[in-house]
């Protein structure tokens, strides 16, 4: 799936220092998600997510992302 403008544009930090990679991971509650994919050998913390649906990004960052990516199976994934 091609990464909408609009996050591009949210993670437009990130992309300048480790460039432009996401994943798709599906969607959740309605909403598009996307991870930005840091390289192998960043040491980096927290996952990105963002959350996109009806033109508006949602970021998130810290616990909430790293449960929602370990368990975006189990979740209410549609």
């Amino acid at each position: 799936m091609k990464v909408p403008e609009q996050v591009t544009a949210a993670a437009r930090g990130l992309i300048d220092v480790y460039g432009d990679s996401f994943d798709y991971l599906g969607k959740y509650k309605g909403k598009d998600v996307f991870l930005f994919r840091f390289p192998e050998d960043a040491c980096t913390g927290f996952p990105f997510v963002y959350l996109f649906a009806a033109g508006k990004v949602t970021e998130i960052t810290g616990f909430e992302a790293s449960l929602l990516v370990e368990n975006f199976d189990e979740v209410h994934v549609e």
